[in-house]
């Protein structure tokens, strides 16, 4: 099959009917046989094809034959995000002239979305996925399963709202462990799951993810992993915090003595988080100040980073509002430059805050802001806002608009 599936490549390549490959050697339905691995072939006849589309054949069965294993090489590459390997088996693997046209086809083009992601291009990774899907039929097991898990990151990480988060939880819970092999997807169903807040269905799958990624001694993601699961553990008010809060720092030297800059990030967020929920504020300040240092501005990741330092400080009074005034309209400025709609409307919240527009501050609450968090069912949002509007109806004398706003807040909480 793969003899056939090269030679049929060439002679595409070299413009030739199978009749022209074909003549003074072989019919051209024999040719067809061969190309499609439906008959035996003579190494003779090989030869002379070889011969007629001036290649070696030898040499490109063993290229050919190298193929999925270097897909599976790249593969692991990005689940444990080596990206200089990642770059060199991609390099090495688009160098092969006839893998979009082979068996591997398939595979080739699923782990090119998982690059894109990887990458944060979801809406080319989205354009492959498109693709792919009309044919899904013709996917082995394992590629339908990949294919479930890209399209469960893409929803997940690229898509705002609880909405696309239970669409990637009901698409990562439809992949078969079995056929697919990969328990990675444990770690994405975590974050699903965290983010529409469902603590223990989250912590389940977290535990599963770090068993499997220490056993593959991934230990980034493991990093990952057990930041997660310390985020579930936080927020039980009845676990001891200074226990918690020493794992994060044990788990923040281990990411700098192995130089993982990117984790380190996560995990002094994820920390300044917890300090912001008990009101430390300045400890929280100094969190996300040491995450923003260690991220790429122009990024989806500095913009969520950059609005905890500010929404902390504007809670702590830290800074001069004046200061937080210019910051807060910095990261309104990076929002749209970013296309981000939801930081935007928090950013702006901030503003109209910071100048006591108290009346423009609620009237952008109760007509903007608000509208956006229900539709898009944000959670966190939904609780404060929901809480500051219905005490703002309550002492305005707005009983029927409070009684909405409550139906409202309890339905999504829920």
């Amino acid at each position: 099959m793969a003899i056939g599936e090269i030679i049929k490549y060439f002679r595409e390549r070299n413009g030739l009917t199978q009749g022209q490959l074909g003549e003074g050697i072989c019919t051209p339905t024999h040719v067809s046989k061969i190309e499609n691995g439906k008959t035996a072939y003579s190494f003779e006849i090989i030869s002379m094809f070889s011969e007629r589309l001036q290649i070696d054949i030898e040499k490109e069965m063993a290229s050919f034959q190298e193929i999925e294993k270097q897909l599976n090489d790249w593969h692991n590459a990005i689940i444990m995000k080596r990206m200089k390997l990642v770059e060199e088996y991609k390099k090495d693997l688009e160098s092969i002239p006839y893998i979009s046209s082979s068996k591997y086809a398939y595979f080739f083009r699923l782990l090119q979305a998982r690059y894109c992601l990887l990458h944060e291009d979801g809406e080319k990774a989205y354009t492959i996925v498109q693709q792919i899907q009309k044919e899904y039929q013709s996917l082995s097991v394992f590629e339908r399963n990949l294919l479930l898990h890209i399209k469960g990151i893409y929803y997940l990480f690229y898509h705002e709202g609880s909405e696309n988060q239970q669409k990637a939880i009901q698409v990562l819970k439809e992949i078969n462990i079995e056929d697919y092999g990969n328990p990675e997807y444990y770690y994405d169903l975590a974050v699903a799951y965290h983010f529409i807040d469902s603590k223990v269905m989250s912590y389940l799958y977290c535990e599963k993810a770090l068993r499997h990624f220490k056993k593959t001694n991934n230990f980034l993601q493991a990093f990952n992993a057990e930041s997660l699961m310390l985020l579930q553990i936080g927020s039980n008010r009845y676990n001891d915090f200074k226990e918690t809060e020493e794992r994060y720092n044990n788990l923040i030297r281990d990411s700098e003595i192995l130089g993982a800059s990117n984790k380190k990030g996560m995990l002094l967020n994820n920390l300044g988080y917890e300090y912001s929920r008990r009101k430390e504020y300045s400890k929280a300040q100094k969190c996300f100040s040491q995450a923003l240092k260690i991220s790429d501005r122009f990024t989806s990741t500095y913009l969520l980073r950059f609005y905890n330092y500010v929404d902390t400080s504007i809670k702590g009074e830290l800074l001069r509002k004046s200061v937080l005034l210019k910051k807060a309209r910095e990261g309104l400025s990076l929002a749209k430059q970013l296309e981000n709609r939801f930081y935007q409307l928090l950013f702006k919240i901030h503003i109209y805050y910071l100048q006591d527009q108290m009346e423009q501050y609620y009237v952008y609450l109760e007509e903007k802001a608000f509208p956006y968090f229900k539709s898009s069912k944000h959670v966190i949002c939904l609780k404060r806002y929901g809480k500051e509007l219905y005490t703002y109806y309550n002492e305005t004398g707005q009983p029927l608009k409070a009684l909405q706003i409550s139906n409202v807040f309890m339905n999504n909480i829920e």
